[in-house]
């Protein structure tokens, strides 16, 4: 037990430590010998915890901060006075603009980005799977509120909303400026949710 907490509190100062100079530096400009020296870590035992080098260090990043996200969307829900539908939209709005702020605090390549997302996508398919479920949840939520039809499926409803929201994220979202990315996001999601507190016609889905 002793020694998993050991490897576990050494992984998270190397995460913390890469955290910190990638929000300063930049994840290009950043090396594994700079966080080694940030985190005080030799940099052998760098390459033991994560034989990939920097873009292991990257991606494992990615997952602890996404996980960190979701448990805070499911707080603020929690807390929510407003329906069901809007919280939803507030939630992939708030989820966007953050993840936007991110990834151009710790200036992200788009290219560079381009290159990962098959394998951040394959890596953090369960968290994916939780986000989705979330989604899930809270149209079902809805449902059971009047917000939305019956006969809609919440959960692909959910996978419907995950996809659109994944059109808004990096490295997509880094071609386009804060105020262009928060305007159209806006949008669609105020398109996409209002379409389903539609009560006049049958679903289809």
């Amino acid at each position: 037990m002793a020694r998993k907490k050991i490897v576990k509190d050494r992984k998270e100062c190397i995460l913390k430590a890469a955290d910190h100079l990638f929000n300063h530096y930049g994840y290009e400009k950043t090396t594994m010998e700079d966080i080694s020296r940030e985190s005080g870590i030799p940099r052998a035992t760098l390459y033991l915890e994560f034989s990939g080098g920097k873009e292991d260090i990257l991606i494992a990043g990615l997952e602890r901060y996404m996980r960190h996200m979701l448990s805070e969307m499911r707080a603020m829900a929690k807390v929510s006075r407003s329906g069901r539908l809007e919280t939803l939209k507030q939630l992939m709005l708030y989820y966007i603009l953050t993840a936007y702020d991110k990834s151009t605090g710790a200036q992200c390549d788009p290219n560079h980005m381009d290159r990962h997302t098959k394998r951040i996508r394959n890596e953090m398919s369960e968290y994916f799977k939780a986000r989705t479920e979330f989604f899930s949840e809270l149209l079902e939520q809805a449902v059971m509120a009047g917000e939305v039809p019956e006969e809609y499926d919440p959960h692909r409803l959910a996978e419907i909303v995950a996809h659109g929201l994944n059109c808004f994220l990096p490295p997509l979202n880094l071609r386009m400026s804060r105020e262009t990315l928060e305007r159209d996001a806006l949008a669609f999601f105020s398109l996409l949710l209002s379409g389903l507190a539609r009560h006049d016609r049958k679903a289809s889905l």
